[in-house]
């Protein structure tokens, strides 16, 4: 009981010495900080050696295999639209709908990747934002 005691005196004294008062922000070192600042990607601290070249989706080239793995075993929750590129919240319109309104787009989804991993172009589904991806 003694150890709780002394803990509960520790953080309430740690808690009344840390108030407002005793920090300043400098506006123009935080702006200056900004200015300076570069944008950095993770695969920009990796090698260039240990990036595979599927890494990085953004021209929209997804891989047709795993499209239609995730549309087979994930396809309820979007996973694949996701990988695809499509807008960041469309797992929740997939998922919230019953699965994509109870299985039925998922199901057209799974059919239209399947002719496009038979045709090895998918590239007419990726990046489309809308929530029917064939339409």
């Amino acid at each position: 009981m003694k150890k709780f005691i002394f803990s509960l005196i520790a953080v309430l004294a740690v808690a009344l010495s840390a108030n407002a008062a005793n920090y300043k922000v400098d506006d123009d070192a935080i702006d200056a900080l900004i200015e300076s600042s570069a944008e950095v990607s993770p695969l920009d601290l990796l090698p260039a050696a240990a990036v595979p070249a599927a890494a990085s989706l953004s021209s929209g080239s997804a891989e047709p295999v795993a499209s239609f793995l995730l549309c087979t075993f994930l396809g309820g929750f979007g996973v694949h639209r996701h990988y695809m590129g499509t807008r960041p919240w469309m797992w929740a319109i997939y998922t919230f709908t019953g699965f994509g309104i109870f299985g039925i787009v998922p199901f057209v989804d799974w059919i239209m990747l399947l002719i496009g991993l038979i045709d090895d172009d998918i590239s007419q589904y990726c990046n489309n934002t809308r929530f029917i991806m064939w339409a």
